[in-house]
């Protein structure tokens, strides 16, 4: 536990010299190693330095959560039950979440979904490689091998940009079920499919995009890539999805290969929930703002409401509520009365302010 300490006052550190929030992220893996728990690195963005632990347990998860508490500002904790039975105090399903949510009471704790993020990432990281496409990835062929959980959800979404995806995983009853499910709630207007393939050459032929998520099993071999388009694009995803020989025999063939990285869908994720969490503490309510009804935060504000962006101090009039979650289009002249005069309120207290 040293080297937490270790990085946990480094963050500290750097948070404290530059003003920034400092976030503590722990997360869990189906991945068991010999040790307790493994490190990710500092990462120094923008607004927010962050630092994190994979843990393979819930004891783990406990000690790492009751060291940090109240040193960083924010603990994140990953809610995806990941951790095998054997691993779990309860013996059920690990749950770190709630082991952490038993020790954390002074650092703000915030649950993410690190499965998602992945799948952010991923999505991010293709759309913005083919960039320099007038199409984009629309009409490209995808390959997913290791349709899981985070595979199927990559999936929906290039099927969504435009891209046929053919998916690959050993549990036939649950690919086709992953790829009914696609090709059934997609929008009636995509042309792009889901296709369940029965081997790996077979998801791969033709393909444009090779992404790799079986988690440290190398099935994207030098096979694979030898029959693989000269500017096809392969992303690893599971940590050793594609054979160190396959690696080098692309390339020697100027075939480009990335290990997928989430640092920038990371990044957004931290500030979105951090938004999240204050908007539900400060900013979601109602309130009578010098005689007139406003509501911000989410809130359905019903028909003589006014939607703000933050009802106990406004700056911003969104509309007039309609009472059904949405605005009128056409308020009365009573309304529209109201409308202005909080306007003007708001205006003058700027003014003052200034």
């Amino acid at each position: 536990m040293e080297t937490i300490k270790k990085i946990v006052n480094q963050i500290i550190d750097i948070g404290s010299l530059e003003n920034k929030t400092t976030v503590f992220l722990i997360g869990n893996t189906t991945k068991v190693e010999d040790t307790e728990f493994y490190l990710c690195p500092i990462r120094n963005y923008h607004q927010i330095v962050v630092a994190g632990a994979i843990v393979f347990g819930e004891e783990a998860a406990k000690k790492i959560a009751k060291m940090i508490d109240s040193l960083v500002d924010y603990v994140f904790v990953d809610s995806e039950k990941k951790i095998l039975d054997k691993h779990s105090v309860s013996t059920t399903p690990g749950n770190i979440e709630r082991a952490v949510r038993e020790i954390v009471v002074n650092s703000t704790l915030i649950s993410y979904k690190a499965n998602d993020l992945t799948v952010d990432a991923a999505d991010s990281f293709i759309v913005e490689y083919f960039s320099h496409d007038i199409a984009s990835i629309g009409g490209k062929k995808t390959a997913v091998i290791g349709a899981g959980n985070i595979g199927s959800k990559i999936a929906i979404k290039l099927v969504e940009r435009g891209s046929d995806v053919s998916l690959y995983r050993r549990d036939i009853e649950k690919l086709n079920l992953a790829v009914d499910y696609i090709n059934s709630t997609k929008s009636q207007y995509t042309i792009a499919n889901a296709i369940a393939s029965s081997s790996v050459s077979e998801a791969c032929r033709g393909a444009d995009i090779l992404i790799g998520l079986t988690n440290g099993i190398p099935v994207i071999d030098e096979e694979i890539i030898a029959n693989c388009k000269d500017n096809s694009l392969i992303v690893d995803i599971g940590k050793g999805s594609i054979s160190k020989k396959a690696v080098q025999l692309a390339h020697s063939r100027n075939i480009e290969v990335y290990r997928l990285s989430v640092e920038s869908a990371l990044e957004g994720m931290i500030i979105s929930l951090i938004s999240t969490h204050n908007i539900f503490r400060k900013q979601v309510g109602r309130a009578v703002f010098h005689g007139v009804k406003v509501v911000s935060g989410g809130l359905m504000a019903c028909e003589d409401e006014f939607v703000v962006d933050n009802y106990s101090n406004p700056k911003i009039v969104y509309g007039l509520g309609n009472g059904a979650g949405d605005f009128q289009r056409n308020p009365d002249q009573k309304m529209l009365d109201k409308l202005k005069d909080l306007e003007n309120i708001i205006n003058k207290e700027n003014i003052i302010k200034k």
